[in-house]
């Protein structure tokens, strides 16, 4: 366990008792995504199965990592504006940004990864997500490595929204963070029949090949 600690906090030199205790907390803690509020709409409808990800400025050095195959999607205003989506889309922007409380309701099981680097791909793919075109563009050609990450997903569902109050260690721009509440994925069901979800994937992997 230890061995294990080190290497996910990258710690070289001699381990407390106390680090280990605190390093082993923060693992049993559940995984969460950040992602807009208007995005996590469209997964939950079943509009769309794909997450894009270029990192943010906390990602680290490596940027985007796909920390977690599975997790909750931790829905958040963050440096979301309206222009950045499409209209339909635009609509069902409902959460404040200064909203206390955080709804957690769909989990994710990512079934594949496609890393994008051609600017067409990016027109190949409408339809498929609520982002502009535009946007994705700027995000692919921005910094030294000109790529997406396409994490297609599958989305559960809870009966009901777990609210959960905001806090300070969940803010940041990354993508990972650890939520303190511990929640139960068993009682989800798939947002989208095996057949329907199978037909978004081909139609994806076409789209971009």
């Amino acid at each position: 366990m230890q061995g294990i600690i080190c290497r996910i906090f990258r710690i070289t030199g001699p381990v407390s008792l106390q680090l280990i205790a605190k390093g082993l907390f923060w693992l049993l803690m559940e995984a969460a995504f950040k992602e807009w509020r208007v995005v996590v709409d469209a997964l939950g409808r079943g509009d769309q199965i794909v997450i894009m990800r270029k990192g943010g400025i906390d990602e680290g050095e490596n940027g985007f990592e796909i920390k977690h195959h599975q997790f909750w999607l931790f829905p958040t205003l963050f440096h979301q504006q309206k222009d950045f989506v499409i209209p339909i889309a635009a609509r069902h922007m409902t959460l404040h940004p200064d909203d206390p409380i955080i709804p957690i309701q769909y989990h994710c099981e990512v079934v594949a990864h496609y890393e994008l680097t051609q600017l067409d791909q990016i027109k190949k793919i409408r339809g498929q997500h609520v982002w502009k075109d535009e946007v994705l563009t700027q995000r692919m050609s921005s910094g030294d490595n000109h790529q997406l990450h396409a994490l297609l997903v599958r989305v559960s569902k809870l009966p009901h929204a777990i609210e959960i109050p905001s806090d300070e260690n969940y803010g940041g721009c990354r993508s990972w963070i650890r939520l303190k509440e511990n929640l139960d994925s068993s009682d989800c069901t798939p947002i989208l029949d095996q057949a329907h979800f199978t037909e978004k994937i081909q139609a994806f992997k076409n789209s971009i090949t």
